[in-house]
This record gives structure tokens, sequence and C-alpha cells, in this order.
């Protein structure tokens, strides 16, 4: 019995809960719904775009009497209410959705459908929280796009796209600014074979005379006789002379072997997207004739050049725009006008433009070539004769060998710290050498004293000089015997002068030599300090002999 009487005041309880909620109006129920499932229609075409396997909420301000869908495969529409309809994405595609209200009136709504890639966003959003990448998936693809911060992070992100779509459209961009250092390395070697010979004579005596000039290497007098003078372009000359006979002869036998190697390694740092030009050689004035017996003067460019643009993409290629050029002045391609010489130059040039990821080279020009010349020049029928026809001709063979390749490497660079600038620099280690040095021993560069030293140092004596410490003060030399120098010793035990700089903390430590911190003048400890040396140099010292202390004409720098 009363479980009976419950049930029936349960039934009542409800039935007038549900009465009470048809009798809410719209507005109240509507705010029973999240903001980003429900969509208020407010406009007679609108658009939204889903996710397959999710829903949304329609709602008019109206009752909704009817609602149609153009392609059911694509969302299916489900009534929840008079004015709120229900619509669930089934698969990725696009369609619309018309409804009408109490009115008549028509509301379409463009309804367009992606793949679900919310674990792929959700996995990108974990591992690269600094990047901002907006997924959006197609039909067979997937469409990254956003902005990361560094160009490495665009590949590892396609990487892990690839695992979920078997085809990824990269769109990605890098923020910030890039620097990229572009290293090109222009190589050429020429060789050059020349082969030649020729013959010119004179012959005769009171009554008659005969001459060949063919080969060019004589110039026949304007007197009766006929006698020729030499050019100097011969290499050899003799003559018989009796009484009544003359004959001389000049003989043209050249074998010439040229080799020319060009290597330009320029190196040049700049941001992506903005132009940048080097150029390592100078100018040199062309006279140009003008009117009135006036000439101008034009500057032209030579030695070697490097104009290139780069373009960091998203997907951590390097887009380069690159122009690099090679040129010296080639005196054999001179012209001569109106009295006035023009040098020409001999250029290599590259205009192109390639695409590649840092780190990597491209060769992107190349040249292999093979150029003979053969002249044979020689008086008719005479110098078709075998073996005699040599004396009536001149054989000229030029063979010439081009090999020539140009390479590109970028790299994406950041400035170096304070700690990482290396202290010392090209030619740091050496300097010039005093007066006896350089007349008596004939030495163009001697080592230098300090941190840079190759570990052979004349401290104090003649042609020390070596460069002084920062601040004014000095320290005086100690008396002998003093700071535990033995008697003897000249000076401190590390064996410096008394015009020495104050010794550093960097100079006591083999590790650390490159940055020294100040140590306070006048301790006793730089005096008995013993001067540092190289561990690699103390630890090979019984294999190698020890470098002499002076190099001679070759240059220090070089010898090492």
């Amino acid at each position: 019995m009363f479980t009976q009487t419950f049930r029936r005041q349960l039934g009542l309880h409800l039935a007038l809960i549900g009465l009470f909620a048809g009798s809410v109006p719209p507005a109240v129920q509507a705010e029973d719904f999240s903001p980003s499932i429900l969509h208020k229609i407010q406009t007679a075409n609108e658009r939204i775009e889903m996710t397959v396997n999710s829903s949304r909420l329609l709602t008019l301000d109206l009752k909704i009497p009817r609602a149609q869908v153009n392609n059911k495969d694509v969302v299916d529409l489900t009534a929840l209410s008079p004015n709120v309809i229900q619509i669930f994405a089934k698969k990725a595609g696009i369609t619309q959705v018309n409804l009408w209200d109490e009115k008549n009136q028509i509301h379409s709504i463009d309804v367009a459908v992606f793949g679900d890639a919310r674990e792929l966003n959700l996995v990108l959003q974990q591992q690269f929280p600094h990047a901002t990448v907006m997924v959006r998936p197609s039909a067979n693809s997937v469409i990254l796009s956003g902005f990361v911060p560094e160009p490495d992070q665009a590949a590892q992100i396609q990487l892990i796209a690839q695992d979920y779509y078997p085809k990824v459209v990269n769109l990605l961009k890098v923020g910030g600014v890039q620097q990229i250092l572009l290293h090109v390395k222009v190589v050429e070697v020429s060789r050059t074979k020349l082969r030649e010979l020729g013959f010119d004579f004179w012959t005769g005596n009171k009554s008659f005379f005969l001459s060949s000039t063919v080969s060019g290497l004589a110039v026949p007098n304007a007197s009766p006789s006929g006698v020729f003078g030499p050019t100097g372009l011969e290499t050899a000359r003799f003559g018989v002379v009796s009484d009544n006979f003359a004959f001389f002869g000049l003989i043209d036998a050249l074998r010439e072997y040229d080799l020319a190697k060009i290597m330009a390694e320029p190196t040049l740092v700049t941001v992506s997207g903005r132009p940048a030009f080097f150029n390592s050689g100078g100018e040199f004035p062309i006279l140009i004739p003008a009117g009135l017996g006036t000439v101008s003067v034009e500057f032209k460019k030579f030695g070697t050049q490097v104009d290139f643009v780069p373009i960091v993409l998203g997907n951590g290629n390097i887009r380069l725009e690159v122009k690099p050029r090679v040129s010296f002045v080639d005196p054999s391609l001179s012209v001569t006008a109106q009295g006035i010489t023009v040098p020409g130059l001999n250029v290599r040039e590259v205009d192109t433009g390639v695409e590649m990821k840092a780190g990597q080279t491209f060769a992107i020009a190349g040249l292999v070539q093979n150029r003979l010349e053969t002249t044979n020049r020689g008086i008719p029928y005479l110098a078709d004769l075998p073996y005699v026809g040599a004396a009536f001709r001149k054989t000229h063979e030029k063979n010439n060998e081009v090999e020539l390749v140009v390479m590109v490497t970028p790299e994406l660079v950041d400035p170096m710290d304070a700690c990482d600038v290396p202290p010392c620099v090209p030619g740091s280690a050496s300097r010039s050498p005093s007066d006896c040095d350089l007349y008596w021993k004939g030495h163009v560069e001697v080592p230098s004293c300090g941190p840079c030293s190759a570990g052979d140092c004349l401290w104090g004596g003649e042609g020390s000089n070596h460069m002084m410490g920062p601040g004014p003060e000095t320290i005086p030399t100690p008396a002998p015997g003093a700071n535990g120098a033995k008697p003897g010793e000249s000076g401190p035990a590390n064996g410096t002068s008394s015009s020495s700089p104050p010794r550093t903390s960097a100079r006591t430590s083999s590790s650390n030599l490159a940055y020294p911190s100040s140590v306070a003048a006048g301790s006793p400890s730089q005096y008995s300090r013993p001067r540092p040396q190289d561990p690699r140099s103390t630890a090979s010292a019984s294999k190698q002999p020890a470098e002499p202390s002076l190099i001679g004409p070759v240059g220090y720098d070089a010898a090492k």
C-alpha cells in the first residue's frame, strides 16, 4: 500500500516538473547549453564548421516547424524541442541545412565538416607548447599552418602529422628573425699545353739570295740584299758564313705547360629576406673617349663578389637567390682605341636560385671544357712536303682544359657570447722583427709574446718588444734572490724582464689561457710563478723536437 502511494506521488511530481519545463521560455532553455555547442541563428545565411563525430545545436527565437538537409550522408538532424535542432556530423564534406520558422522564412546554414584531428592537435600542443599550429584536415591530407619559433620544429611537426595522414601540406612559418651564414666556394683549374715549331732562313751571296719569313721570326730589310733582322721571338739562331756564301736560320721550337688554380671561399651573414652583398677586390679605372678630345673615367669592379637573398621556409628549407662572381684583370683581353688601352676582365659568374636545408651543400654550377686549337701555316706545295716541308711552315697547337665548380652551403647561425669569442686572430702569433732580425738574420716575422704566443717566446733581450697590458702600473724587477729567485738568475723566476706587464691568473692555468682575470699588481706569487705552457706541447715534447723561436723569410704563420 505504501509503495503504490509513493509511486503515485512520484509520478505526479515528475509530471509537474515536465509541465513546468515545457512552459519555460526558449531563452531560458538556451542558457542550459554550452556556448561552444549552441549556435543561435540570427541571419538568413550563415556558416558553421564541424569535426567528424561531433554535434552542434541550432536554435531560433521562433519555432521550427520544418527542417531539411541536402546531403544526409554528411550530417544528420534531430529535433530536441520546438526551436532547437541537433546537427550531427557523420563524415567529412560540405552540405547545407535549411530551416523554416513560423513566419515561413527560410534560414540556410552552410555546414563544413572536417576530419577529426583533435588527437593530432593535442599531441602537437603537448610537444610544442611555444608553437602556434592550426591543423585543418581535408579529404586525403592535412594542412598545417601557423608559426613555429625554430625551423627544426617545422620538420618535426611534419613528421608527427605524417603518422596520422598520408599527405601533409606544410604551410608553417618560422617566427622571429633567422640569420643565415652562406659559404660559397669557387674552384677552377685550368691547364694549358702549347707546342709550336717554326723556321725562317736567309741564304745567298753577292749575286742571289733566298729567304723565308713564314714563321714571323724575322723582318726583311729594305736593302737589295734582302738580309732580314730577327724579331726576338725565335728560340735559337745559327748561321754559316764563308767568303762568297752565307746562310742564317731562326728556329722557334717551344713547348709550354701552364697551370692556373683559382679558389675563392667568401662567407657572408644576413637575415632572412634581406639582400646581402660582399666584394673583396677593387676597382680599376677605364678611360672612355668622349667628344671634343676629352675622356671620361669609369670604374669597374673586380675580385670576389657574392650577392644573395636567403628566405627561411616553414618546412626548415632555405631558399637562396645567389649570384657569386669571381673576376680578375686579363691583359690579353685588352682593347686599344684612339691610343687608349682598355683592359679586359676574365669573369666567372653564376646567377641562380636553389632550395635546400641548413647545412647541406649544393653545386649550383660546373664546367668541364676542353679546347684544342691547331694552326699550320706555310708556303704552298713546299710546306706539304714530308720532313723537308718543316723548313717552309709553322705549326702551332694549343690545348686548354678547364674544370670549374661553384658550391654553396647555407647555415642558420646565432651570435657568439663573450666567452665563445676566440682571443687570437690570424697574425696575432707573430710580430714585426727588430732591426737585427730583419737585416742580419733575414726574418720577416718573429713569434710574439702574449696569450696568442706559440709557446717559444723571447722574454726580454733584443727583439722582445711585446705589447704592454692595460694600465700604467708596471712591476719592478726584484733583487737577485728575492721572492724565491736563485742567485745568478736575472729578474723573476719565469724569466720576464723588468718591463713585463703584470701577469694574470689566466697565465697560471693551462686550461684557461683565453680569458684572463686580473690579479693585484705586486703580488709575490707573480715573481715565483713559472711561465705557463700548453699541455699539448708538454705532452708531445718527448716525441717531437721543439720548434725554432725564429722562422726565416717564409713567415712564422706559414711555417706553423
